[in-house]
């Protein structure tokens, strides 16, 4: 389990979708597109970051346990 690289993947994924999302708002922009956005998208970005934040925890926590069994 490489949380590191499990975190990056997670960031990246999370930076395509803003590309995707900012091409789709382009041809997309009535009342429907905005509230998809407020209501999936502005969540999903929430947990994402937060999932992160979580990861870098537990690869501390990782490291630190690597090196205290070493």
């Amino acid at each position: 389990m490489d949380v590191t690289t499990d975190r990056a993947k997670l960031n990246d994924l999370l930076k395509d979708l803003r590309v995707h999302w900012q091409l789709v708002q382009t041809q997309w922009d009535d009342p429907v597109r905005r509230d998809f956005e407020e209501t999936h998208l502005a969540a999903l970005e929430v947990r994402a970051q937060s999932a992160m934040r979580a990861m870098d925890q537990l690869a501390m926590a990782l490291r630190q346990a690597r090196h205290e069994c070493s």
